[in-house]
C-alpha cells in the first residue's frame, strides 16, 4: 500500500536518496557571480524607475483592497445579516462594490505596465546578446552546438521574460497580502492565528523536499531541450544531405529518442504514456 502511495503511477524514481547525498564531481554550469547577473538585470529594469514605482504602488493598493473586501463581507454578515438589521447595509454593499472595482482596475494597470517594462527589458537583453554573439570568435561556435546557442537565445530569455511578467509582481503581492492577513488575523483572534501559523514550518520543509528533487530534473530537461534544438537545426540545415543518402528513418529515430529524453524528467524512467508518444 505504501508503494502505491509513493509511486502512484508505477514509475521508478529518477533521483534516489543516494543521488541526493553524493556530491557531483564535475563542475556545475552556472553563472560565476549570480549576484552580479541579477544586478545587471536590475539595472535594465531600473531604467523605467518611475513606471516601476507606479507598479509597486498599485501592488500595495491591490493587496490592501484584496484584504478589505473579505473584511467588509464579514462585517455585513456579523452586523446586518445575522441580527437581521438591514438599515445602512446598502451603503456598505456600495463600498464593497467600489472596493472590488478598484481592485480589478489596480490589477489590470499593474499587469499592463509591468508587461510593458518586461518587454522593453527583454528587447534590450536580446539585442545585447545578439550583438555579443557577433563579436565572439569562430572557436566559440565550433565548441558548442547550434541548438545550445538557440536555447540560450529563446528558452533562457523566455524564462527571464516570464519571471518579469508575472513572478516579480506575484512576489511583492504575496508578501504584502501575507503580512496584511497575519495582522488582521492577530487583531481578530490571536489564538487561532498561532494555531494557523503552526503549519508554516511543515510547508517549508515540504517545499524544500520537493525543490531538492525537482531542481535536478529541471536542469536535465533544459539540457535535453538544448540537444533537441541542436539536432533539429542541424537536420533542417542539412536536409538535402539527409534526402540524398536516404537517412530519413535514422533521423526520425534519433529525433524521437531526443524528444523522449525531454519528457523523461517529467514521466520518470518508466514507459511514457501513449498519448505523449508518436
Amino acid at each position: 500500500m505504501f508503494d502505491a502511495i509513493r509511486r502512484p503511477f508505477g514509475y521508478e524514481p529518477i533521483i534516489r536518496k543516494e543521488d541526493l547525498k553524493k556530491k557531483d564531481n564535475k563542475k556545475t554550469e552556472r553563472a560565476n557571480n549570480w549576484k552580479s547577473t541579477l544586478l545587471r538585470i536590475w539595472k535594465l529594469v531600473d531604467e523605467h524607475r518611475l513606471l516601476l514605482i507606479a507598479v509597486l504602488s498599485l501592488v500595495f493598493v491591490s493587496s490592501a483592497l484584496a484584504l478589505l473586501g473579505p473584511f467588509l463581507i464579514g462585517h455585513i454578515i456579523d452586523q446586518y445579516i445575522v441580527p437581521e438589521a438591514f438599515d445602512g447595509m446598502g451603503i456598505i454593499i456600495a463600498w464593497l462594490i467600489v472596493v472590488y472595482i478598484g481592485h480589478s482596475i489596480s490589477l489590470y494597470l499593474q499587469n499592463y505596465w509591468m508587461v510593458g517594462i518586461a518587454q522593453q527589458v527583454i528587447y534590450r537583453m536580446r539585442t545585447g546578446l545578439f550583438e555579443h554573439l557577433q563579436r565572439l570568435p569562430v572557436s566559440f561556435f565550433d565548441k558548442r552546438q547550434h541548438g545550445e546557442l538557440m536555447s540560450r537565445m529563446t528558452n533562457d530569455i523566455e524564462n527571464v521574460s516570464s519571471t518579469l511578467n508575472s513572478s516579480f509582481i506575484q512576489v511583492f503581492s504575496s508578501l504584502l497580502t501575507l503580512t496584511g492577513t497575519v495582522v488582521v488575523m492577530l487583531w481578530l483572534s490571536p489564538l487561532l492565528t498561532v494555531l494557523t501559523l503552526i503549519i508554516i514550518p511543515l510547508m517549508y520543509v515540504s517545499m524544500q523536499w520537493i525543490t531538492k528533487r525537482t531542481g535536478r530534473l529541471y536542469k536535465e530537461q533544459q539540457h535535453a531541450i538544448g540537444e533537441l534544438n541542436g539536432m533539429i537545426e542541424e537536420t533542417i540545415s542539412g536536409q538535402k544531405i539527409v534526402k540524398a543518402f536516404s537517412q530519413e528513418p535514422r533521423v526520425m529515430e534519433e529525433f524521437l529518442e531526443k524528444a523522449n529524453a525531454c519528457a523523461r524528467p517529467v514521466f520518470g524512467p518508466g514507459p511514457i504514456p501513449v498519448s505523449f508518444q508518436r
